[in-house]
């Protein structure tokens, strides 16, 4: 089954992300169109602090317009690498950085209409580092243990797509 992309153009062109619209041909011969949201790729961490917490964060969101519980996570930049990206990501975010690293997967937040990939990373053997934070981010880092990271899960508490992912990815590895 192949597809082939035959014509892409850019609608819009945000901050963080391009809306193209592409016309596409089928394995049947048809062409079709989709709008696609071009993002450059994201991280997400989940840090264990020396007493074995997960360090999350609780930021508010306006795209849901409310407060979400989550792991820290942002935008690569461009040219940046996703190790270092998630390096400064979780000192602008938590006030800590890392000397220890593993990856843990990667996951598509959104793939029917939108092609940004969140490489996921397990991080430990914190240290304070401070980074400024960016302007539009309102962030409280919140120490939970496993337990209380699985109760908030459980109420709902936690419920956005990478959080719950890398929590799953933790439990396979």
């Amino acid at each position: 089954m192949t597809f082939r992309r035959l014509k892409r153009k850019t609608l819009h062109r945000a901050r963080v992300f391009t809306l193209d619209t592409e016309t596409w041909r089928g394995p049947d011969g048809r062409t079709f169109e989709r709008q696609t949201i071009v993002h450059p790729g994201a991280v997400a961490i989940v840090p264990f602090d020396e007493d074995g917490r997960i360090l999350m964060i609780r930021q508010f969101r306006p795209a849901v317009e409310r407060f979400l519980l989550e792991i820290p996570a942002g935008t690569r930049e461009a040219g940046e690498s996703p190790l270092l990206c998630a390096k400064r990501e979780l000192a602008e975010e938590t006030g800590f950085a890392a000397e220890s690293w593993r990856k843990l997967g990667a996951v598509y937040t959104a793939p029917g209409f939108c092609n940004e990939k969140i490489l996921l990373y397990k991080a430990w053997d914190l240290y304070p580092k401070h980074a400024e934070q960016d302007e539009d981010e309102h962030i409280t880092p919140v120490a939970l243990t496993p337990a209380q990271v699985k109760q908030a899960v459980r109420k709902g508490k936690i419920c956005d797509a990478k959080t719950l992912s890398a929590l799953l990815q933790l439990q396979w590895l």
